[in-house]
């Protein structure tokens, strides 16, 4: 979850949470909440408001790994074989993520991750 990324990164930037919480511009508590995966499905808004706030990409924040994909049909077989696996919670935080990247996608083409990494 996503609580767990951003405290991870929160304390190994040595950042107290009322730091990140004023440099992210959102409340103590929600952060807490979140970090506590209290609150599990923070907006679009909140994920870029912590990412800026750490300074790393939101899909650093969202646990993705950042890899060239083969051309080859083993590489789409085993990702769907993989979501077959995920139960509805996973699966909802699939669909969120798809939409922060739908929605970035315009202001950070997908091939600059690397750099912002």
């Amino acid at each position: 979850m996503i609580g767990r990324r951003v405290k991870e990164i929160r304390m190994q930037k040595k950042l107290s949470l009322s730091q990140l919480a004023e440099r992210a511009e959102i409340a103590k508590s929600y952060l807490s909440n979140l970090e506590r995966d209290i609150c599990i499905n923070p907006t679009i808004d909140v994920v870029e408001k912590l990412a800026k706030a750490l300074k790393v990409h939101p899909a650093v924040l969202l646990s993705w790994e950042i890899k060239e994909l083969g051309s080859g049909m083993d590489d789409s077989f085993s990702c769907i074989k993989h979501i077959s696996t995920l139960d509805s919670v996973q699966l909802k935080e699939l669909r969120d993520s798809i939409d922060i990247v739908v929605w970035k996608r315009e202001k950070v083409p997908l091939s600059d991750l690397g750099n912002l990494i």
